[in-house]
């Protein structure tokens, strides 16, 4: 797959979370989850988010931009960070604020449109996952030169952001939650060429939410961390996912739910399965609004790669880009 069967110029979007109006009789996708307490809609956190939580000095200050219900905030604050959860979606802070309550986690929250909302004061960490894109281009700009004006040094902005393409288009309901397509190729990346960018992914991921079909979401992934400070240095590993192709009608044929056995039995063993286990309380998958332990394996057959939580399929990709994993030493 060629850069260009992801990438187009001027696109962008993401799994949930937003600042698009809520227009009266059409709620956004997104909240049909989110008004329930019984499902998960996008699922536990970002293992980009994984990752970087083990350079966040104790009691960081992260702000979640476009938080969702809390998939990423949730994992922090467990980890004892002093997390503020913003997003426009009062149904999505609500669900967080008794999430959190369940979970026995101090969250701080606000409902805000990114349109108006700016950062004050100085975070360790500024997340922005599924949210930046549904901005204008010039919107979008001015907020990331605020989110990283308040980073402290050597902390972290980390973002991912959609490509819509002609190969692969803006689901129905992206484009009636008034999805921009603001962002180009590489644009975001070209923002940050001052700091330390550590993660740039790009692929495509299929997925699913509640009452919505499987579809596709082009990433680009990209984190960084800003010059200064004194935490862990990163380092990155390329993943060895060997040079076999998975046929894309076998890929295609992965359904959301399947059981790890039986993708086993349908695929062989894949190159590598990286695992990563999240001990405590997390939001969970599907019906499974939070779980006790939070299990992510991702299969890479080359640059197919399954996601595999709690022994069940969530999602699957395929790389443009090459898959690494990042490590740092605990603080």
């Amino acid at each position: 797959m060629s850069q260009a069967d992801i990438h187009d110029s001027h696109s962008d979007s993401a799994a949930a979370t937003g600042s698009a109006p809520e227009t009266p009789g059409r709620p956004p996708f997104w909240e049909k989850g989110y008004g329930d307490m019984s499902v998960s809609t996008m699922g536990g956190p970002n293992h980009d988010i994984v990752e970087l939580a083990s350079a966040l000095p104790p009691r960081a200050r992260v702000l979640d931009l476009g938080c969702g219900e809390g998939r990423n905030a949730f994992f922090l604050a467990g980890r004892g960070h002093r997390v503020k959860a913003v997003d426009i979606s009062a149904k999505g802070i609500r669900k967080v604020e008794r999430l959190a309550a369940r979970a026995g986690f101090e969250i701080e929250t606000e409902v805000a449109d990114l349109n108006d909302f700016r950062p004050t004061g100085s975070w360790d960490a500024i997340l922005a996952h599924g949210v930046i894109d549904y901005l204008e281009n010039p919107v979008w700009r001015e907020l990331v030169g605020e989110i990283r004006a308040h980073t402290a040094p050597g902390g972290w902005n980390a973002y991912t952001c959609m490509l819509f393409t002609e190969a692969y288009p803006a689901p129905p309901e992206f484009l009636k939650a008034e999805f921009k397509h603001s962002i180009a190729p590489f644009e975001l990346a070209g923002v940050y060429g001052d700091w330390e960018i550590v993660r740039h992914d790009r692929y495509v991921k299929w997925d699913q939410h509640p009452g919505i079909p499987i579809h596709c979401h082009p990433v680009d992934k990209l984190t960084a961390r800003r010059p200064g400070g004194d935490g862990p240095a990163p380092r990155i590993e390329m993943v060895p996912i060997g040079d076999r192709v998975m046929p894309r009608d076998q890929f295609d044929g992965i359904d959301m739910g399947m059981d790890a056995a039986e993708l086993l039995a349908r695929c062989g063993e894949p190159a590598v399965i990286d695992r990563t286990t999240m001990d405590g309380v997390q939001l969970g998958v599907g019906p499974n609004t939070t779980v006790d332990g939070y299990h992510l394996s991702l299969w890479y057959y080359g640059s197919s790669v399954i996601y595999v939580v709690n022994d069940r399929v969530w999602g699957r990709a395929l790389y443009n880009s090459v898959p690494i994993r990042v490590h740092f030493d605990e603080r």
